[in-house]
């Protein structure tokens, strides 16, 4: 073999394995900031029966519980296990923010919150009639709109935005139709995003082709010089 073919071939792995760990740094750029995932048990309904937990994760522990009382005709939310609800600063005790497209649900947020307690029941509903922690915020019958929180698994703090739906039905007074969360531990989420954003290359990616360009030209001038 050649002087010149065995150059050609050296420079030509050089390219092929700098574009390959490029490639291989671009996926798992992509993977490692596609961290946005839906929640597999939404949609769920508030019963009007027997209360039930919504687990946001699947991991077995419930975040929050959908719950309804016959006798006083009140549907609520309520936070479990380190779930929590974002609410306004304005409210002392039991609230539930009606937040807007993009905003970014987070540990510190102006004008907003996580109670550091869990709130025991936050009013939905009330009478067919919107609750009493709601109405104040801006929320109306027949409502559908969005809201923040968070839960726990392993030790870990995740951030994520749901849409409720209110119907103040005596069948079905609520129904949280969809939510995603921050598979990142302790990493924001932008309200609506739903993780189908394509990532920037990383700048290893981009420096692993500039390598490969870099080998190709040296090649090159190898080869003209032979």
């Amino acid at each position: 073999m050649s002087l010149n073919k065995l150059t050609r071939r050296t420079v030509g792995e050089k390219v092929a394995m700098a574009g390959g760990a490029a490639a291989l740094a671009m996926v798992s750029g992509n993977m490692a900031t596609a961290g946005i995932v839906a929640s597999t048990t939404a949609p769920i309904t508030c019963p009007t029966t027997t209360p039930i937990n919504w687990d946001v994760d699947s991991d077995g522990t419930a975040d929050f519980q959908l719950a309804y009382s016959t006798t006083s005709s009140l549907a609520f939310l309520s936070e479990r296990n380190g779930g929590r609800i974002v609410a306004p600063n304005s409210v002392g005790s039991d609230g539930f923010a009606k937040l807007a497209s993009g905003f970014v649900v987070e540990s510190a947020m102006a004008s907003f919150k996580f109670f550091p307690n869990a709130q025991g029941g936050i009013t939905v509903t009330s009478d067919q009639g919107i609750g009493g922690d709601l109405g104040p915020q801006g929320w109306s019958m027949g409502d559908t709109g969005f809201f923040g929180f968070k839960f726990t698994s392993g030790g870990n703090t995740y951030y994520g935005w749901g849409e409720i739906h209110i119907q103040g039905l005596s069948t079905s007074p609520y129904t949280i139709t969809r939510a995603y969360y921050n598979s990142t531990p302790f990493a924001p989420i932008t309200v609506c995003d739903t993780g189908s954003a394509v990532p920037e290359p990383s700048a290893c990616a981009l420096a692993l082709l500039a390598a490969g360009g870099v080998a190709a030209y040296r090649g090159r001038r190898k080869q003209v010089a032979a």
